[in-house]
């Protein structure tokens, strides 16, 4: 896919060097204080809803390659993950530890391992679901051509109540303008979403 993202003048920031470095310097900063969440955040869920604290399926990276993603367990166990739902649909399914973790996206934490290995992009177009992917036409399959973010412009910007694989003009804009510039200005406007989620 490479050829096609020159060819469609995507940006060729989003297969270099520098974002991997970003990635990687980022996580390592980021690393130590998301261990001390997650491990507070572990404690409350095995205390409030029991095991398992983790929660880790599948979804569709750069190609459409299926990678196991992990996060903290916000939904009840007898959820389908798989189901495609917006945060409404999902409101019943959510756990009380889960509903808090949601607000501030800390349910996201443990793919800075994915991110770290080099699954995922501290930034870039969020995972979807690999029988989302399926149905997918070829302006949606435009979306595969990088590896997926734990943020990204539809995180922070997106239409909650609007499913993700329905809105995808954040997706393409990011494919098209992707620079280092632009990876720390969503970085930073990361943080206040995550420490105001109203």
């Amino acid at each position: 896919m490479d050829s096609d993202i020159r060819n469609q003048e995507y940006s060729m920031y989003l297969h270099s060097r520098t974002k991997r470095i970003f990635d990687i310097a980022m996580c390592s900063l980021l690393l130590l204080p998301a261990l001390i969440i997650m491990g507070l955040a572990g404690l409350s869920i095995l205390i409030r809803e029991g095991r398992p604290v983790f929660f880790i399926h599948q979804r569709a990276g750069r190609d459409g390659k299926l990678f196991w993603l992990p996060k903290l367990r916000t939904l009840r166990v007898d959820a389908d993950p798989y189901e495609p739902s917006t945060e409404s649909d999902n409101e019943l399914l959510v756990t009380v530890t889960g509903k808090s973790l949601r607000r501030r996206r800390l349910d996201e934490l443990p793919q800075l391992f994915s991110v770290l290995t080099g699954r995922m992009s501290l930034v870039g177009p969020r995972p979807e679901l690999p029988n989302v992917v399926v149905t997918y036409g070829s302006l949606h399959r435009k979306r595969l051509l990088a590896k997926p973010g734990i943020t990204g412009l539809w995180q922070i910007m997106g239409d909650r109540k609007v499913k993700m694989h329905q809105d995808i003009k954040y997706d393409l804009y990011y494919l098209r303008k992707a620079s280092l510039k632009l990876d720390i200005k969503i970085v930073v406007m990361t943080i206040p979403f995550v420490l105001n989620p109203k």
